[in-house]
């Protein structure tokens, strides 16, 4: 009977330990320890032997997306911050947060790398029998637009947002519905650009049967009926991918 007792102790005691190491999984690096992390990352003498520390670290521990974020920040360039990013995303422990890491680039052609790297491209469509695989273009995610429009209202002047909003549209994988066009044509200040960017748009977005919905953000019917007419000339045009 001793003996059994002994062995439901040492049982009950190894359930402990495994569901202490499971829940230090889910757990973030403490800040002190991650202190010394960024210490140590900084230490090293050259870039490389940085971002190799920093991919080695992200690899080995837990991170939040903030500490990932603030490692980021530290790299010299954005190309190393998408190489670190990569590296940390499969181990974060909270990777419904991830898009605070896109604060840390200056470059908004890498925040859509980073972006598309860490979600799917495409999903697999229904397949009633024997036959090709169909795939569904994925459109943009709500939370996903978040970014995007954050960083078109930093912008002051309406050329430097249609600059950057072509290069979002262009280098997405993914498509954009009526609803988010509206969105981001809305960030704009003078109608002449917001139905510049309308009209770019229409060619990347996935439910072009509600279009109509992007006319709400114009404040002028001259405006809505330019929009409306240069939908009728490309309504045959499949979405570019």
């Amino acid at each position: 009977m001793h003996i059994v007792c002994r062995s439901g102790c040492c049982a009950l005691l190894l359930a402990l330990s495994f569901a202490a190491a499971r829940g230090a999984e889910t757990l973030p690096l403490e800040e002190e320890q991650f202190e010394d992390v960024l210490r140590g990352i900084a230490a090293e003498r050259s870039e490389a032997d940085q971002l190799r520390r920093a991919k080695a670290f992200a690899v080995e521990r837990r991170l939040s997306s903030m500490q990932v974020k603030t490692l980021a920040a530290r790299l010299r360039d954005d190309s190393a911050r998408l190489e670190f990013a990569l590296a940390a995303y499969p181990r974060t422990v909270d990777p419904e947060n991830f898009y605070e890491v896109y604060d840390a680039f200056t470059s908004f052609s890498k925040v859509m790398r980073l972006h598309d790297a860490v979600r799917p491209g495409t999903i697999p469509g229904p397949r009633p029998g024997p036959g090709p695989v169909v795939t569904v273009p994925e459109t943009m995610g709500e939370a996903d637009m978040k970014p995007i429009l954050q960083a078109l209202r930093k912008e002051t002047f309406d050329p430097n947002r249609a600059q950057l909003a072509r290069q979002i549209l262009t280098s997405s994988r993914r498509l954009f519905r009526a609803s988010q066009i509206k969105q981001m044509v809305e960030c704009f200040d003078f109608e002449p650009s917001k139905l510049e960017l309308a009209k770019f748009a229409y060619d990347y977005t996935y439910d072009r049967e509600k279009y109509f919905l992007v006319n709400d953000a114009f404040s002028f019917s001259n405006t809505k009926d330019a929009l409306s007419r240069y939908v009728e000339s490309k309504s045959t045009a499949p979405p570019r991918r």
